[in-house]
């Protein structure tokens, strides 16, 4: 009997000693994210489709701002020196914005028993958004400092994006009042590594996040070899991402 409850004991003290040692939080952010680089666009074009779900922007990789938001689950290891080690992972649901100009349509002529495009250009005005849905993992080691009640955590560290769904939507309007929408399902973006430098500052068991995300994985292969108004494809297209959020500690 006393042997059980030593041992009982001992894995008691031993779980709230390591318990000290180890943090779990849920996290909530938005941000603001878009494409940089020579192949990114801040203005572009919708093309018909042979159906309305086939209209699509003619390079989706803005250059503008869209709204994003997603949650994350974080596990890190703190040690008494104030060294972090750990790992956030979530899903997130990233937005960039592009400007319309024009609506391409196209008109089929019989031509010696030949479907041919003909193609002329409608002045629209109006944006659609690149929508990414993402499984994004994001190890890390940082620093921990102790100001009063407050903690400040540094976590610089890499993001990887694991692309769920891909779409192309917004619309656009012409002069005469016609709505051209977009709604296309493109194909699954690439896997997203990008550097990462994250900030938290906790009272208690709450706080806020912040962090900033450069993108090193090249997207231009995503492009058709027209899609950056060139005719091969734009050499550079990476992700920017700014998030902002709160968090919740449960032990």
């Amino acid at each position: 009997m006393r042997i059980t409850l030593l041992t009982l004991s001992t894995l008691f003290l031993s779980t709230r000693l390591f318990a000290q040692k180890i943090e779990l939080s849920i996290q909530a952010n938005s941000g603001l994210f878009h494409y940089s680089g020579n192949g990114a666009a801040s203005t572009s074009f919708i093309n018909e489709g042979e159906t309305d779900k086939q209209d699509y922007t003619n390079n989706p990789y803005g250059n503008k701002n869209g709204f994003s938001y997603g949650g994350d689950v974080q596990a890190q290891y703190i040690s008494k020196s104030g060294f972090i080690a750990g790992l956030q992972a979530g899903y997130e649901v990233l937005r960039s914005k592009v400007d319309i100009s024009d609506y391409d349509p196209i008109t089929f002529i019989l031509f010696t028993g030949i479907n041919t495009p003909a193609a002329l250009q409608i002045p629209v005005k109006g944006q659609t958004f690149l929508q990414d849905q993402d499984i994004d993992i994001n190890p890390y080691v940082g620093y921990r400092l102790s100001l009063k009640k407050i903690k400040i955590d540094i976590m610089p560290g890499v993001d990887v994006g694991f692309n769920v769904d891909s779409y192309d939507k917004g619309s656009a309007t012409g002069t005469d009042g016609t709505i051209y929408k977009v709604d296309y399902k493109m194909p699954k973006s690439p896997t997203d590594v990008r550097l990462r430098l994250g900030l938290a500052a906790t009272c208690k068991r709450f706080g806020l996040t912040a962090s900033f995300a450069h993108g090193l994985t090249n997207f231009a292969s995503n492009l058709d070899v027209n899609a950056g108004g060139t005719t091969t494809p734009a050499p550079n297209v990476h992700s920017e991402l700014i998030r902002f959020g709160i968090s919740y500690r449960i032990f």
